[in-house]
């Protein structure tokens, strides 16, 4: 069985090995399988070298932000994570919240990528669809060598990251679950889970 542990560890190492090198590579037009899997390969040897370089968790978080930014779809991910709850907020909750979220991902997995301990991620096979398409993955020297699935779309012309997979597990719907219970707790306020995740921000 897959425990949240287990997914958080595997997702942190997954996520920066395969992200953290995005100004080394210049993504097609659209998807081609050879392409994606030279992007994935390239960006986790520089990962490595970018992460382990950094001494504290906040330089972790910090090194991580801007590339989540850049080369995963964040405002679908957060509009995910909320669910139903999105169409509640306000346009200035919604904007809020993007931003907390992203900046919460980074805290979080920059955090645990401080538990790397020399994994290398090995693509498997590529499958294309249109304008979309996955990279199979596997993260060698981790525990069972979980399988890592990367969706990827084309959007204006750029490919982006739009959900991670740990052992079929999905990160968005895995934080979905999670955010959506604390709206819940909260009285269906948006606003109480945008004020959680700047407290966890701060005290990570």
């Amino acid at each position: 069985m897959l425990t949240r542990r287990m997914f958080g560890k595997a997702a942190a190492s997954a996520v920066a090995l395969s992200i953290l090198a995005p100004f080394a590579w210049v993504a097609p037009a659209a998807a081609d399988a050879a392409a994606l899997e030279l992007f994935i390969k390239g960006l986790s040897a520089r990962a490595i070298t970018d992460l382990t370089a950094a001494d504290t968790d906040k330089d972790r978080a910090a090194k991580l932000l801007p590339i989540l930014q850049e080369f995963f779809d964040m405002p679908r991910l957060a509009r995910h994570t909320l669910g139903a709850y999105w169409k509640r907020a306000t346009p200035e909750e919604q904007a809020e919240y993007i931003e907390v979220f992203t900046q919460y991902m980074s805290a979080v997995y920059g955090k645990r990528f401080s538990e790397y301990s020399g994994q290398t991620l090995a693509v498997q096979r590529v499958r294309e669809e249109a304008d979309k398409a996955t990279i199979f993955t596997i993260v060698e020297g981790a525990e069972g060598q979980p399988r890592v699935d990367w969706d990827v779309a084309t959007l204006d012309g750029k490919q982006m990251i739009t959900d991670v997979r740990v052992e079929g597990l999905s990160l968005a719907e895995t934080h979905r679950q999670e955010f959506t219970s604390v709206i819940s707790s909260k009285g269906g306020k948006v606003q109480a889970l945008i004020d959680v995740l700047k407290k966890k921000v701060a005290s990570l």
